[in-house]
């Protein structure tokens, strides 16, 4: 069609080493992202990707590029929610969702937190009370949540249901609590080591 141009964005491209945040990735979690042939299963398998600035594939390409800043403040990594899709689907085992949790470790050193609040507030006292309970307590996270976002009544019909058809329990149950306290104390001991 005449007179019509595709506008492509440019990045500015790091000029030390385009693969130096694919190298901190592979670091923190042991993942090789440059397996990846871009074949956006991982993307067509999530649930969320509608959701997201960047779609799962485009993450991973952006990682090889080098484009940090791009991806690091993306609400991508924030909104998966570990269901594991993406790595169940990947034909190259690239282990999308390791990528995901170490963008998030990443971001969370670097101080940059996620465009709406209560993503890091649910990451937050999700990782606390699987150390204490040694698995997920629904309740004690939406209350959590809801209370510190200040608006603990707002859901309050729809947990009432989910509660009354068993979808949620009124107590926490513990649940290998013990290997869970150890693998939190692992995880503390090796990053005072870094």
């Amino acid at each position: 069609m005449a007179g019509k141009e595709t506008v492509v964005k440019e990045y500015d491209l790091p000029s030390d080493s385009v693969s130096e945040f694919a190298d901190l990735i592979k670091e923190i979690h042991g993942v090789d992202i440059n397996l990846c042939y871009q074949c956006h299963k991982c993307t067509s398998g999530c649930p969320l990707s509608y959701l997201m600035e960047l779609t799962p594939a485009q993450v991973i390409h952006g990682i090889r590029l080098g484009l940090k800043d791009l991806v690091l403040n993306s609400n991508t990594f924030w909104l998966c929610v570990a269901c594991s899709a993406c790595t169940t689907r990947c034909p190259q085992e690239t282990g999308l969702l390791r990528v995901m949790d170490a963008l998030t470790a990443v971001a969370m050193s670097e101080g940059i937190r996620p465009k709406v609040p209560t993503i890091a507030d649910f990451y937050n006292i999700g990782v606390a009370e699987i150390g204490l309970f040694g698995r997920m307590y629904d309740l004690g996270v939406a209350g959590l949540v809801k209370l510190r976002a200040g608006n603990l009544t707002q859901d309050l019909g729809m947990g009432l249901r989910m509660l009354t058809k068993g979808k949620m329990e009124l107590l926490p149950r513990f649940q290998n609590s013990r290997a869970a306290h150890r693998i939190f104390k692992r995880v503390r001991d090796r990053e005072r080591q870094l």
